[in-house]
């Protein structure tokens, strides 16, 4: 009688699980007892991934290890499926996780910087308004115009080289304006003269978004990387 009863309740268990939409997964992987004892979070988060993502339970070893690398620190609470996009949350923290069709990886990201396989930063300055003036002569006829955008020192400071090669190939690169410029809150700032993006001039800024006090040139490479050289 109580082997019939403890089956009732083993099966009676199982019944709930599933209506409450729970999956038993089984953690018996490659990796899973390495995992168990290195993260405590590891067994209900590896669980959540397993259900919601939809993959096998060495899949969700590999996602695991890999939103650890990203900054996973805690058990994970839900996940959620927007466009093939997850949403993975934890605690006040999420990461979006983008997958191929077999299942692997495609990339993580904190919704705007990739993170995982490599970082990537996102480029901010793909996202600001470009605003136009006219260019005068001395005797105050127009021609033509100049562009800018306006930025923070600090968000230029962090900029990457790689970023910076972006904007001007797309951004200033073939634009028609008479100069372009990238100007930041303390007066200094970037431009490239007749929207010329093989070396662009940095230093002190005048009213019209002009260098008066040279610091530094921009020099474009051959490989289309930039380096900087200080002015003497």
């Amino acid at each position: 009688m109580k082997r019939v009863l403890s089956l009732i309740l083993a099966v009676g268990l199982a019944l709930s699980l599933s209506a409450c939409g729970d999956v038993l997964v089984d953690l018996d992987t490659p990796k899973s007892s390495e995992l168990s004892a290195q993260y405590d979070f590891y067994p209900d988060s590896m669980n959540t991934i397993r259900a919601d993502m939809q993959i096998t339970p060495e899949q969700a070893d590999d996602v695991f290890i890999a939103l650890v690398s990203c900054g996973l620190d805690g058990k994970i609470s839900t996940v959620s499926e927007t466009d093939g996009v997850y949403k993975v949350r934890w605690g006040t923290n999420t990461l979006e996780v983008m997958m191929n069709d077999d299942g692997t990886i495609s990339e993580i990201s904190d919704g705007k910087d990739v993170l995982y396989p490599e970082y990537k930063q996102y480029n901010f300055l793909l996202d600001c308004d470009v605003k136009t003036s006219d260019v005068k002569s001395g005797s105050g006829d127009v021609i033509g115009q100049r562009a800018f955008v306006s930025v923070l020192k600090s968000q230029l400071a962090e900029l990457t080289a790689e970023n910076f090669a972006e904007f001007a190939e797309t951004v200033v690169k073939d634009s028609g304006y008479n100069y372009f410029t990238i100007k930041c809150d303390d007066g200094t700032g970037i431009v490239f003269d007749g929207s010329d993006v093989t070396i662009p001039v940095y230093g002190t800024l005048d009213d019209d978004g002009r260098v008066t006090d040279t610091a530094g040139f921009i020099t474009r490479g051959v490989d289309g990387s930039y380096t900087y050289e200080q002015a003497d």
